[in-house]
């Protein structure tokens, strides 16, 4: 395993999957912990950069799954047009999981990448991800199927790979049981 350190980031790599960890501070942005990994070397040939909410709740963890998928995914998706990290975050937790989010708690929690799921060997996924608050009721759209809450014994084969990296993640930190 190996450290670089930027600032008040730290990036890691461990067996190959890359994994960026911004510290909690007032003073990190969406830009500085997305820009974290575009100064990272890359052999693929396709990325694809996706923005995600990272939502504990009585130590369990919040995915959803796409209408006609098998694998949950963390809430979120892509930027449209100049959209920034939280004004895609706020639209997109807003199209998929009805609630608004509160845009003064939006904290950086870490970017994931891996091998993307269900696309072709070589392209990969960065998930920048975001701890938040919102007003609502968590309620899934026409698009997503089944929103479940998760412990670090949902089976793998359940998550996507940055989805296992996540909930890693969370389970070394003692977020979820």
């Amino acid at each position: 395993m190996w450290f670089i350190r930027f600032g008040n980031r730290c990036i890691f790599a461990r067996k190959n999957i890359l994994v960026a960890t911004a510290a909690l501070c007032s003073s990190s942005s969406s830009s500085t912990l997305a820009a974290a990994f575009s100064t990272m070397p890359s052999s693929t040939t396709s990325h694809i950069d996706k923005l995600a909410l990272v939502l504990v709740r009585d130590r369990k963890q919040l995915v959803a799954r796409s209408k006609g998928k098998t694998a949950f995914f963390t809430p979120g998706g892509k930027r449209e047009g100049t959209e920034t990290d939280e004004e895609a975050l706020c639209r997109e937790c807003k199209e998929e999981l009805t609630v608004d989010l509160i845009q003064s708690t939006i904290q950086p929690y870490g970017v994931f990448s891996a091998q993307a799921f269900g696309k072709p060997e070589g392209t990969r996924v960065r998930l920048t991800c975001y701890s938040a608050d919102y007003e609502g009721t968590l309620c899934p759209n026409e698009e997503i199927e089944e929103l479940r809450w998760i412990a670090s014994d949902c089976p793998t084969s359940d998550l996507t790979v940055t989805g296992i990296m996540l909930l890693e993640d969370l389970k070394s930190k003692d977020m979820v049981d």
